[in-house]
């Protein structure tokens, strides 16, 4: 009887001992022990991101403002190395992490939303006002019963032009007097024309100027339920314009980015559309012209490229903890440290008249670049995303490039390029 009493007394333990381990590692986040979830009576919450995604400052804020948070910020390299690292994760090939920042391809992880912890379900509709309405919906799926995503920064489309050639050539040459004059493509073209009489400069390429048409679109390849439109008035309009302005000759020849750097350095690029981020890239680009440019509204509206997000994967245990912290770092104060440190514009407009906002760049004549990136960023128009909106964009502007490059028949290579993508959609 008392072997039989101390059986079942080793036999309860056992159990407890068992439960108490299971209970424990439950609080773990994948891929790690139960004492690295909570040392120190911390809760472990890892975070991949990419250079330039969000402040590295920030981040060491929100580590001094959750002293219960031991926030593990990994630095991935960024694009499709990022992203195809994410899509494995998420599809059960690799250990994840909790929270994750996603670039403007957040549309294709709207397929995988069961794979990520559902944002309003954390009181995201609290904060939603505070965001630019389009760039909200883009982390949401289309019924808006799910968001994946809150959004970091936005990259609004501007007209980038050497003032000093505009001038010279008697043209519209102020942000004002742009923003007013040239409302249109023909306007623009016009206003290319008298630049490049004068001056001998030209915009960017034939490609820069569809990828722009494009993007100011509210309709692009794929209709919502999926059918493809690529082939329709509103791409064969964007196709047209971008050969007429080739046709006239002022588009530079399509080239390599070095050769357009060279071109912009040594004034035979007069002016080309760009998104926010482009700042850096013309200063590095032509340092000869420092205090020549400007930026101004864009003729035909204004499109995005670019922008991003922060979510959190499904598979954490602290969804609680992780949405508290991505709240902090994508919050309108730190945004605005972002936005000073590599030029990130905030998706938050309630900020863009704040003082600490203002940036008047040297290079750019001391203009204040915030107040056209802020009128630009409230008229973004967005399309419906689908997957395959690559392959069909990739087609159009190979073929394009071929009617400055090979001179082809812009006609034929349309055609060419339409018969292409429908082959690859039968496949």
């Amino acid at each position: 009887m008392k072997f039989k009493a101390l059986s079942g007394a080793l036999l309860a333990l056992c159990f407890i001992l068992v439960v108490t381990a299971c209970g424990q590692n439950n609080n773990a986040s994948p891929g790690e022990s139960p004492n690295e979830s909570v040392a120190n009576g911390k809760v472990t919450l890892k975070m991949w991101y990419w250079n330039g995604a969000i402040s590295d400052s920030t981040i060491e804020a929100a580590k001094a403002k959750f002293p219960n948070v031991n926030l593990q910020a990994e630095k991935l390299p960024s694009g499709g190395d990022f992203l195809t690292k994410l899509k494995t994760t998420i599809t059960g090939g690799g250990s994840g992490p909790d929270i994750v920042t996603m670039d403007s391809w957040i549309s294709t992880m709207l397929t995988y939303n069961d794979k990520f912890v559902n944002l309003y379900d954390q009181g995201a509709k609290d904060i939603q006002s505070q965001y630019l309405d389009w760039k909200w919906k883009l982390g949401a799926t289309p019924d808006d019963k799910y968001l994946i995503g809150l959004p970091i920064d936005v990259a609004p489309v501007v007209l980038y032009y050497r003032s000093d050639l505009f001038k010279e050539a008697g043209a519209a040459s102020t942000p004002e007097e742009i923003k007013n004059q040239v409302k249109t493509w023909d306007d623009y073209f016009n206003i290319l024309k008298q630049v490049k009489d004068k001056t001998g400069s030209q915009s960017g390429t034939v490609v820069d100027i569809f990828r722009t048409i494009i993007g100011q679109s509210s309709q692009t390849f794929f209709s919502e339920d999926g059918k493809f439109i690529g082939d329709q008035a509103h791409i064969k309009g964007a196709w047209d314009l971008s050969v007429k302005a080739y046709q006239a000759g002022l588009t530079f020849p399509f080239s390599s980015d070095s050769e357009k750097n060279a071109a912009m350095n040594n004034g035979k690029i007069s002016s080309f559309s760009g998104a926010s981020w482009a700042v850096g890239d013309v200063i590095a680009a032509a340092p000869d012209t420092k205090g020549k440019w400007n930026i101004a509204y864009p003729p035909g509206g204004v499109g995005n490229q670019g922008g991003s997000f922060m979510g959190i994967l499904k598979s954490t245990k602290y969804p609680k903890e992780a949405y508290e912290v991505i709240k902090f770092l994508v919050s309108p104060e730190n945004l605005v440290v972002g936005y000073k440190e590599f030029g990130n514009y905030p998706s938050t407009p309630g900020i863009y008249a704040n003082p600490e906002m203002v940036n008047k760049n040297e290079f750019f004549g001391n203009q204040d670049l915030s107040t056209v990136f802020a009128d630009a960023a409230k008229d973004v128009k967005v399309a419906h995303t689908d997957a395959r909106d690559d392959m069909v964009y990739n087609e159009l502007t190979k073929a394009l490039g071929t009617v400055d490059a090979q001179k082809q028949d812009p006609e034929k290579a349309w055609k060419g390029a339409q018969e292409q993508i429908k082959r690859q959609l039968s496949r």
